[in-house]
């Protein structure tokens, strides 16, 4: 019979879902003489990654009848060179995904010109047409605006000379910012800086470029363009994307030059569907309160649970939530040792507390009034940020949602500055995202680094290794940690993805001497 060692899973996000999938579904070779027992907890009554997501026609679903549209809370949609490990694990599960090259606009919030108004004014300022930037820009409808009368065709060439020089800066822009994403030509302090540090030191200063106006058209460029879609990327609020460090920005630009979006065609649940399969041992609606030490076997660890009951016998745990979440679970664990493995595991709840979050809101609603004025400016994705000198607040993010034939128009806006009627809403989520910061960026280094990058290659194309603080220290069960923050660049669901992978592989399966196990991806 082989040895049974158990696991914990802490978390059933796509990070969670994706180690137990492997533990689970790879099972390791009899001479190995182990065996995987692994149990997953999730506070929420059903599976983390799908847990915000609504059914629109669930009354009809319920009654038997035919499957209800189904929209995925917050909206997954991923970039072709920025997500290999996900697509490759989309693939090796038979999830169906699309390609789904998002148009933008974007926009600036404006108080009512008039006092007896009540609707603040929403005027586009840009609009991209997508198709990684085949389908160029259109002139905003503020902009086409049509004269009347003799001064008609004058007003119109004025408008289209504008819209010219504004696309000619735009592209002049871009190319000047991918030059600088570039990997062999990037300043060795790009490591260091954030982005508002870069966009303040990548200012042209040069007597003829202050005299063409160059130095603000930059500042224009990395206010109006750059900084409000990393603020839909990250979906964190400007000023947060400004103290982001900006080589992760600046590598996503680099490995997104050229790609496609995509979407999966069936929705998160049935990604849950497939990671869950082989996994016996599921505790929904179980928040867990406390991890300690088993007395008799030091190398085991017991988990309480809000409902009353303990799981013990846990040799791995895997701690695939929030870190913000798994500190005061590690620190708890770490009042029940004493002597070295105490201090080890001090050490991880202390990493923890590096990283940071922020809160998002997500509403599912049918007010159009969320989107630009004019319908000519609206598109897939509809970024708002409040017309003002500084660059602070939320960006709002409304995209129009693809639709089955005979429904009525869905929006899903992240992060609302302007509330829906009331009466248009059909769902509200309040969620936690991680946002790297350059604290956060120095304690990854704990839970992953990687050597052998060469000069050519952005972060992630080098060997990875899991960090020193990975496993919680001799003499007591492994603690490992994984998710969107315990990997190298933006946190998102790539680094789920590599940080669960190499949890599995280089943690627990080597601990355990599994050596012929490899992910099936």
């Amino acid at each position: 019979m082989p040895r049974i060692v158990k696991v914990a899973v802490i978390g059933s996000g796509l990070a969670g879902l994706t180690a137990a999938y492997l533990l689970t579904s790879c099972p390791p070779p009899a001479e190995d003489d182990v065996e995987f027992e692994v149990h997953v907890f999730e506070k929420a009554p059903v599976f983390g990654m799908d847990s915000a997501s609504i059914s629109l026609d669930a009354a009809e679903e319920e009654a038997g009848g035919k499957a209800g549209w189904r929209v995925d809370v917050p909206m997954r949609s991923f970039q072709g060179g920025y997500y290999p490990q996900l697509i490759a694990l989309y693939k090796h599960l038979g999830v169906k995904f699309r390609q789904a090259d998002f148009s933008y606009s974007f926009s600036l919030l404006s108080p009512p010109p008039h006092t007896g108004e009540k609707a603040p004014v929403l005027s586009t300022t840009l609009i991209y047409n997508g198709a990684s930037g085949r389908g160029g820009l259109s002139m905003p409808s503020a902009l086409a605006a049509s004269a009347h009368g003799v001064w008609a065709p004058l007003a119109h060439a004025w408008c289209m000379g504008a819209f010219v020089l504004a696309v000619l800066q735009i592209a002049l822009c871009y190319a000047r910012m991918l030059l600088y994403a570039a990997p062999a030509l990037r300043s060795r302090r790009s490591g260091a800086l954030t982005f508002a540090h870069w966009a303040e030191e990548t200012v042209p200063r040069g007597m003829l470029a202050r005299w063409l106006g160059a130095d603000e058209v930059w500042r224009v460029y990395t206010r109006t363009v750059l900084l409000p879609l990393f603020s839909a990327v990250c979906t964190a609020p400007m000023e947060d994307v400004m103290r982001h460090p900006v080589e992760e920005i600046l590598d996503y630009m680099w490995l997104t030059l050229g790609t496609h979006h995509y979407v999966v065609v069936n929705g998160v649940r049935d990604v849950v569907a497939r990671l869950t399969t082989g996994v016996r041992h599921v505790h929904l609606a179980t928040p867990i309160t406390s991890i300690q030490a088993d007395p008799d076997n030091p190398q085991l660890a017991t988990i309480h649970c809000e409902t009353g009951t303990s799981y013990p016998g846990f040799r791995h745990i895997i701690f695939a939530t929030e870190a913000t979440r798994a500190a005061p679970l590690l620190a708890s664990y770490a009042a029940s040792l004493t002597g070295p493995q105490r201090v080890a595991v001090q050490a991880q709840a202390e990493c923890l507390r590096a990283f940071t979050y922020c809160s998002t809101v997500v509403v599912n609603h049918r007010d159009a009034t969320l989107l630009p004025d004019d319908p000519r400016d609206r598109r897939d994705l509809n970024l708002v940020c409040v017309d003002q000198a500084d660059a602070t607040g939320a960006v709002m993010t409304t995209q129009v949602l693809p639709r089955p034939a005979g429904h009525p128009a869905v929006y899903q806006t992240t992060n609302p500055i302007v509330a829906p009627r009331a009466s248009s809403v059909m769902s509200t989520a309040a969620l936690e995202r991680a946002v790297l910061t350059i604290e956060g960026k120095e304690a990854l280094g704990g839970l992953f680094y990687e050597d052998g990058r060469r000069w050519w290659q952005t972060a992630g194309q080098g060997r990875g290794r899991l960090g020193a603080l990975q496993g919680g220290g001799e003499g007591g069960p492994g603690l490992w940690v994984c998710g969107s923050y315990a990997y190298v660049g933006i946190p998102l669901l790539e680094g789920c993805v590599v940080s669960a992978r190499n949890v599995v592989q280089q943690g627990i399966w080597a601990q355990e001497g599994v050596s012929k196990c490899e992910a099936p991806w």
